[in-house]
Formats: C-alpha cells, sequence, structure tokens
C-alpha cells in the first residue's frame, strides 16, 4: 500500500491518480506524488488543478488516457422523508377522485382534476419521490463531446457540448432562499456564452473534482473566471 511521506497513512485507492502519479492524503492533505515516493508536492494553490479532489463517496469513475465516465445515484436515505407525504397527498386526492367517479362509474370526470392544482402538485411530488429512487447521473467526457445523462426515468439537464466549443470550465454556488447551497459546474463557449454543465450537486468537493477531471482529460489550462467559487 502506498503511504503518505508526511503522516504515514496509508493512502486509498480513492485518493489515487494513477492518470497523473499522484495523490492526496485524507489525513493531512499532503500532495504526494507516486513517481516518487516520500516527496511532498506543493500545495495545490501553487499547483492548480494539479489534482482533483478525491472520488466522492458513492460515485462510480471510470478514466481513461483521453476519457472520463463519472455516475451517480440520486438516492439519499432522506429521500425516505418524502415517501408518506407523497402517499399521504396521494392518497387523499385518491379518496376524492373515487368519490367525483362514483366509485369509477364515470372514469372521465378524472379530466376536471386536471383543472385543480393539488392534482399537480400530487403528480409531480409522485414522479419526483420516484425518480430519486431509481435515477442517476452520468457525465461522460471522450469522442470529442462532453454529454450529461439523467435517467432511467426522463429529466431536464441533458444535454451535449462539442469539445471543440469548451473554453473553460469552472464551479458556480447557488444559495436558495432558506439557507440551502449547491454547486453547479459551467463552461464558458468560445463565442463567450456560459452554459451549465452538471447543476444542483450538494458539495463543492463533487463539483471540484468534476470541474478538475474534465480539464485533465480534455487538456484545459485552468483559467480564472468571473464570478467561479473561489479555489484553494
Amino acid at each position: 500500500m502506498v503511504t503518505c511521506p508526511s503522516c504515514g497513512t496509508g493512502l486509498p485507492p480513492s485518493a489515487l491518480s494513477n492518470a497523473l502519479q499522484a495523490a492526496r492524503c485524507p489525513t493531512c492533505n499532503t500532495l504526494v506524488d507516486l513517481a516518487a515516493p516520500g516527496s511532498r508536492l506543493a500545495p495545490r494553490e501553487e499547483r492548480r488543478g494539479a489534482l482533483a479532489a478525491p472520488i466522492p463517496e458513492k460515485w462510480k469513475v471510470d478514466e481513461g488516457p483521453r476519457t472520463l465516465t463519472a455516475r451517480w445515484s440520486w438516492f439519499t436515505w432522506t429521500a425516505l422523508i418524502m415517501v408518506p407525504f407523497t402517499l399521504f397527498w396521494n392518497g387523499i386526492l385518491a379518496g376524492m377522485a373515487f368519490g367525483v367517479t362514483e366509485g369509477g362509474a364515470h372514469p372521465e370526470r378524472l379530466l376536471i382534476g386536471l383543472a385543480v392544482p393539488h392534482v399537480w402538485v400530487g403528480l409531480g411530488l409522485a414522479y419526483g419521490t420516484l425518480a430519486t429512487f431509481v435515477n442517476s447521473t452520468t457525465v461522460k467526457a471522450g469522442d470529442g463531446v462532453i454529454s450529461v445523462r439523467k435517467g432511467p426515468l426522463p429529466w431536464l439537464g441533458n444535454r451535449s457540448i462539442p469539445v471543440d466549443e469548451l473554453k473553460q470550465l469552472f464551479v458556480v454556488e447557488k444559495r436558495g432562499n432558506r439557507g440551502s447551497v449547491s454547486y453547479d459546474v459551467c463552461a464558458v463557449l468560445r463565442d463567450g456564452r456560459k452554459q451549465a454543465l452538471v447543476t444542483g450537486l450538494d458539495s463543492s468537493d463533487k463539483a471540484r473534482f468534476l470541474e478538475t477531471r474534465l480539464e485533465q482529460v480534455l487538456d484545459i489550462q485552468d483559467q480564472p473566471v468571473e464570478g467561479e467559487l473561489r479555489k484553494g
């Protein structure tokens, strides 16, 4: 096992990058040169983009010399909280539908529900909760394209960007009205436009991992972008 020359901690596989021949110690945050065991590299601020954060927990990452595939599930244990609420909401709607249709004798009356906002809320809750359990996001870079796919249930946010249109990648922090924080990985295109690539990540480490690894795979020199999350 490779150990950190600074603190002696054994480096887990998630901290290693064979492509870069480097690793980051999860204990003392030291950058380790795998090609020269025992040496200590300069801090990340002095080697911007030299090494991405360790692979996020529960992510599946497949790296090649010029390719990257990262996939993660949407499921979290907090999603279980939505199950009883969704069942309660839609159970009330089902009871109302049973009464309106007189026990199913007049199913055409269900069309009335299309004009009731509560019905659409219930359908949205059911679809969103189910998607949280079965969907995943897959980011692929290779063959001249970066693609983002969400499924198997259809969802907004699928996109493909030709690599030759990319100029830069950067991370943006988003803060909600109730104090929630999320992170987006965005792209600057060669025509000057900015476009979100991956949205709604729950940690800056995940966003930074994608940004840095994609830049390495696509040979993009990291440059500062106005409004990006501060590095380091």
